[in-house]
C-alpha cells in the first residue's frame, strides 16, 4: 500500500481513537456533571430516615376500637417493620423484580445493558432495568412517567439510597410502599385487602400471588368483578362493593338480588338503601386465572434461584388461593360523622402548631390512629330511621334531584360529652356531603328554655312562679300588641311550669324583659348566656345594625341565622347533667404512627346553671313530654323530657329533648326553606323512635332523672294550680291579630294557620291516628281555664280528656315488644305512625347486626323507678 495511503488511514485512525477518548470523557463528565446536578436534589429528609418518605394510612376508630374508615387519600397502606414479614414474601419479590439485589450498588448494570438493547429493538421504553432501589425512588421519590431522564433520576437516587442505607431497610421501604393493585400500597395492605390476613399469615403460594401483581396490576390482581347472576349461592359468594361515580337505576332482578341479600344478612339495611339508590353498586369476586399463571411463574423463579426447594415448590403449587374481602368497615354508617371528625382532627393538629398544608399531609398520610367517641349501634339506628320514608311525610324532590324536607339528629351522652352518634341529611351517600347537623336554623320554641326560662330561674323565679300570660301591648306593632299565642288563646296568671308546656309566646316574652333593667340589658344577658351555651351564629348590632338578635323576638326563636342541631343538642345536655355542659367532643385521642399519644381530650365544663335549678327545669321539660306540647315524644318505659319548636309558617321543625342517659335534638327543614304540612310532632315521633330503639338495642334499664345533691323544698313541683293562677279577663280579636309578621323575622306563633282565626283550640288530639290534617303539637293541652279573646268558648281541661297519654311507668311484665307513645301495644295512635310498630326490640337488633337475626335476646329486666322520683 502506498505510503500516502498509509498516513492517510492513520490520520483517520488517529482521530477516531482521539475522538473516541474525547466522546468517554465527554460522557463520563457529563454523567458525572449529571450525577451531581440530579444528587444534589435528592431530598435531604431521607437521609436520616427512610421512614419519613413512607406514607402511611390512618384510620379512625369507634369507641370500641373497631376501624370505621380507612381515610382516604390516593392509596392504603399499613407500615409493618421487616421482622413482621416473612421470608417467603421477601424472597418472591426479590426473584421477580431484582434476583441481584444484594450484589449491587442500586444499579445492576447487566440488567440495563439488557433492557437497552431491548428497548432499541422495539422503539420503546417498555422494558425495565429498575432493581428494587430504583423502584423505590420511583415509588417515593420520582414518578411512574415514563421517560429516560427519569429512569437516570431513579438510578441515581437509587445509588444515594444505598450509600445511606442497608439493604435490609431498603427492602423493608420497597414492601411497605410497593404498588399491588386496587389503590392499595404495600405487602400488609395487600394482604389485608385480598386475603383478610396480615401479612405475617400469608403463605408461599400467597406470597407469589402478591408478588405476581407488580409487573400489571390491572391484570395481574388477584380477583377479577363479574355481575351477580340469579343462579349464584348468595350465602357463599365473595361480595365487592364499591360508591358508584354516577347514580345508576337497579333493574327489577339487581333489587331482587339487592332484597335477598339484606334478608341473608350479607348486607346491612343502609347499604341495601344505597344499592337501591345506585350509590352503591355490588359484584361477585373470583380467582383472576391471570393471577394463577403469573403466581407459577414466580415460584418457578424461587426454585431456580434456590429460595426454595422442590418440597415446598410442589405443596406451594399445590395450595388453593381463596379471595377473602375484610369487611366493609363504614357498614351501615353514613360519613357525616367521620366527617365531622376529620374536621376536628385538623383544628386540633393547627392548635400544634402545624400549618393548615402539614395538617391535611398528617391526616391523610401520617398513619394516625384517631379514636372517637361513635357508637355505632347508634348510629345505624339513626341511619335506619333516616331512611324510612314514613318518617318524613308528603317527601318531594328538589329541582337538584335532592330529597326533600332534609333532616339532621345528635345524640350525646351528657355525661362526658361524648357525641355517640349524628346524621346531617337524609337520601344522600358520599364523603364531605352537606352536613345539616352543622347548619344553622330556625329553632322556634325550643330555644325558650335555654334563652329565657334558665336565666329566670338563677333569678330566684321557680317552676310555680306566677306569670301573666295576657296579651302585651307594643306600640312598635301595627295593631298595639305583640306577640300572639298559638289559636289566639291566652293563659292568664299561669304557673312557669304550665306556660313551658303549652309554649305560650307573650309569657317568653314578658319573662325575657325581666332578665334586665332595661330591655337592651336583657337581650343582652340572654345572648351572652347563649353563647357561653356555645351558639356560634348570633348576631349582634355591633356584627350588623339593622338584622341582628337584639330584639325580644330572640324569645321566640326569631334569629338571624339560627342555631344548630349539635348546639341544641348540647345546650340541653347540660340540663340534663344537673347544669353541667360539657363541651361536645367526637375524638377522646389521637395516636401517632410511632403510637404515641399527640392527643387526648381534656372535657371542657361550663356550669349553666346550679343543680337545683337545672332539675326543676328537667321536672318542667319532663311535663312537657307527658302533658305538654312534647306528648309525642312519650318513651317506653323511660323518662323523656324536652321541648318542641315550630317557627313561623312551620318552614323549621325541632324537638330536643333528653332521658336519664341520652340528650338528643332532631330538626326537619326544606334545604330551601318552604312551609312544611306539619309541626313538631314529626320530629318528636322521630325522637321517640331512635330513643325507643336505642333502650332496646343497648339494654338500658329504667331509671329517674338524677336529683341534685342536696334536695330543697321548692324542688319538689306540685302539678296543682297555685291560688294566683287566674284568668285574664276576655280580649276582642280584633285587637290581637296574630296573622301579623310584623317585620321581626322570627317565630311569632305555632301552629295551623289555617286555624289561627278561628279562637279555637283545635278539635282533635294530635296523638290520634285517625286525624287527617296534623294540628300543632306545639300549642299543647289546653289548661284550666284559659282565656280566649273572644271569651266565646272555654277549652276543656285536658286531665279529663280520655286521649291523656299515661305517664311512663316501670315494666312489669318484661315486655320485649315496647308500646307505642301512648302506653299502647307499640301499632302506633299518634300522627303518621306508619313506622311506629317498628318499635321492638328484634328490629332494634336487626338494624344493628344483620347476622345475629336468630340469636335475639330479650332486655334486661328494668329496674323500678327511684323512691325519690318527682
Amino acid at each position: 500500500m502506498p505510503e500516502k495511503k498509509l498516513g492517510i488511514i492513520r490520520k483517520i485512525f488517529n482521530f477516531l481513537f482521539y475522538f473516541l477518548i474525547f466522546s468517554i470523557i465527554a460522557t463520563c463528565a457529563v454523567l458525572v456533571a449529571l450525577y451531581i446536578s440530579i444528587s444534589s436534589n435528592f431530598p435531604s429528609s431521607t437521609a436520616k430516615n427512610i421512614d419519613s418518605l413512607l406514607e402511611e394510612t390512618s384510620f379512625i376508630y369507634d369507641d370500641s376500637g373497631k376501624i370505621t374508615e380507612k381515610i382516604q387519600s390516593n392509596v392504603y397502606r399499613t407500615i409493618v417493620p421487616i421482622e413482621d414479614i416473612p421470608s417467603d414474601v421477601q424472597k418472591a419479590f426479590i426473584a421477580i423484580e431484582d434476583e441481584r439485589f444484594y450484589e449491587h450498588n442500586g444499579v445492576d448494570i447487566k440488567r440495563v445493558f439488557g433492557a437497552i438493547i431491548h428497548d432499541i429493538k422495539a422503539r420503546s421504553l417498555e422494558q425495565g432495568a429498575s432493581t428494587i432501589s430504583m423502584q423505590l425512588s420511583k415509588n417515593l421519590l420520582t414518578s411512574s412517567k415514563k421517560s429516560a431522564m427519569r429512569k437516570i433520576t431513579d438510578a441515581v437516587y437509587a445509588m444515594e439510597l444505598e450509600k445511606r442505607f442497608s439493604k435490609t431497610q431498603i427492602l423493608y421501604a420497597y414492601l411497605n410502599s410497593v404498588f399491588l393493585g386496587s389503590n392499595v400500597n404495600g405487602v400488609q395492605a395487600a394482604a389485608k385487602s385480598y386475603f383478610n390476613k396480615n401479612i405475617q399469615e400469608v403463605n408461599l403460594a400467597e406470597a407469589a400471588v402478591l408478588a405476581g401483581i407488580t409487573k400489571y396490576p390491572v391484570k395481574y390482581i388477584p380477583y377479577k368483578l363479574l355481575d351477580i347472576t340469579e343462579g349464584d349461592d348468595l350465602t357463599t359468594i365473595q361480595l365487592k362493593m364499591f360508591e358508584s361515580e354516577k347514580k345508576n337505576t337497579p333493574t327489577e332482578a339487581e333489587l331482587d338480588i339487592f332484597r335477598r341479600l339484606r334478608n341473608i344478612g350479607r348486607i346491612d339495611q343502609y347499604e341495601y338503601i344505597l344499592l337501591k339508590q345506585g350509590s352503591l353498586v355490588v359484584a361477585k369476586a373470583e380467582l383472576n386465572p391471570d393471577s394463577i399463571s403469573r403466581q407459577k411463574i414466580i415460584l418457578k423463579k424461587m426454585l431456580e434461584l434456590g429460595f426454595i426447594d422442590n418440597a415446598k415448590y410442589t405443596e406451594a403449587l399445590a395450595t388453593p388461593i381463596t379471595i377473602k374481602f375484610p369487611p366493609r368497615n363504614n357498614s351501615g354508617i353514613s360519613s357525616y360523622f367521620n366527617d365531622k371528625v376529620k374536621k376536628e382532627v385538623i383544628k386540633i393538629l393547627i392548635s400544634q402548631g402545624n400549618t393548615e398544608e402539614a395538617a391535611n399531609e398528617m391526616l391523610k398520610f401520617g398513619g394516625l390512629k384517631i379514636y372517637t367517641t361513635l357508637d355505632p349501634r347508634i348510629q345505624k339506628i339513626l341511619e335506619y330511621e333516616f331512611s324510612l320514608t314514613e318518617n318524613f311525610p308528603n317527601s318531594f324532590t328538589d329541582k337538584d334531584n335532592n330529597i326533600q324536607p332534609q333532616a339532621a339528629m345528635v345524640v350525646i351522652d351528657q355525661k362526658t360529652g361524648y357525641v355517640k352518634a349524628l346524621i346531617g341529611g337524609r337520601g344522600q351517600a358520599g364523603s364531605f356531603i352537606y352536613d345539616r347537623s352543622d347548619n344553622p336554623r330556625q329553632p322556634g320554641s325550643a330555644i325558650k328554655p335555654l334563652a329565657v326560662y334558665l336565666l329566670a330561674l338563677k333569678d330566684g323565679m321557680t317552676p310555680n312562679s306566677i306569670i301573666n300570660d295576657s296579651p302585651r301591648r307594643d306600640s312598635t306593632s301595627p295593631t298595639g300588641y305583640w306577640p300572639s299565642n298559638i289559636y289566639n288563646i291566652y293563659y292568664g296568671n299561669a304557673t312557669m311550669k304550665k306556660l313551658i308546656q303549652v309554649s305560650a309566646n307573650v309569657a317568653a316574652v314578658k319573662t325575657l324583659e325581666l332578665l334586665g333593667k332595661t330591655k337592651a340589658e336583657a337581650v343582652t344577658r340572654s345572648l351572652d348566656y347563649l353563647e357561653e351555651m356555645g351558639f356560634k351564629h348570633l348576631v349582634r348590632r355591633e356584627d350588623d345594625p339593622v338584622n341582628n338578635d337584639e330584639n325580644l323576638a330572640l324569645a321566640l326563636g326569631g334569629l338571624t341565622h339560627g342555631v344548630t342541631p349539635l348546639e341544641m343538642a348540647s345546650a340541653y345536655s347540660g340540663i340534663a347533667n344537673l347544669g353541667k355542659q360539657v363541651k361536645p367532643t367526637f375524638i377522646t385521642k389521637i395516636v401517632d404512627r410511632n403510637d404515641s399519644v399527640i392527643y387526648e381530650n381534656n372535657p371542657e365544663v361550663f356550669t349553666m346553671i346550679d343543680e337545683s335549678n337545672a332539675y326543676k327545669m328537667t321536672t318542667i321539660l319532663e311535663s312537657v313530654v307527658t302533658s305538654g306540647s312534647g306528648k309525642a315524644a312519650i318513651l317506653d318505659k323511660m323518662p323523656a323530657a324536652g321541648k318542641t319548636g315550630t317557627t313561623d309558617e312551620k318552614k323549621d321543625v325541632y324537638f330536643v329533648g333528653y332521658t336519664p342517659y341520652y340528650t338528643a335534638a332532631v330538626w326537619i327543614g326544606a334545604d330551601n326553606p318552604v312551609e312544611l304540612s306539619y309541626t313538631s310532632a314529626v320530629p318528636a315521633t322521630l325522637w321517640r323512635n331512635v330513643m325507643n330503639r336505642i333502650k332496646y338495642a343497648l339494654k338500658l334499664s329504667y331509671k329517674a332523672f338524677d336529683l341534685p345533691t342536696k334536695i330543697e323544698p321548692n324542688d319538689i313541683i306540685s302539678d296543682e294550680p297555685t291560688q294566683e293562677e287566674q284568668p285574664t279577663p276576655p280580649v276582642n280579636n280584633d285587637t290581637v291579630n296574630p296573622n301579623q309578621n310584623q317585620n321581626l323575622d322570627g317565630v311569632l306563633f305555632e301552629g295551623d294557620k289555617n286555624n289561627q282565626n278561628q279562637g279555637q283550640p283545635p278539635t282533635t288530639d294530635p296523638n290520634q291516628n285517625n286525624q287527617t290534617t296534623p294540628t300543632n303539637p306545639d300549642q299543647g293541652q289546653t289548661p284550666a281555664n284559659p282565656q280566649q279573646p273572644d271569651g266565646t268558648q272555654q277549652p276543656t281541661d285536658p286531665n279529663n280528656n280520655n286521649t291523656q297519654p299515661a305517664q311512663p311507668t316501670p315494666p312489669t311484665d318484661g315486655n320485649t315488644n315496647p308500646p307505642d307513645a301512648n302506653g299502647g301495644n307499640g301499632q302506633g295512635q299518634g300522627e303518621n305512625s306508619g313506622n311506629q310498630g317498628n318499635n321492638n326490640q328484634n328490629d332494634a337488633n336487626l338494624i344493628l347486626d344483620n347476622n345475629n337475626n336468630n340469636n335475639q335476646t330479650p332486655p334486661v329486666e328494668n329496674q323500678p323507678p327511684s323512691e325519690n322520683k318527682p
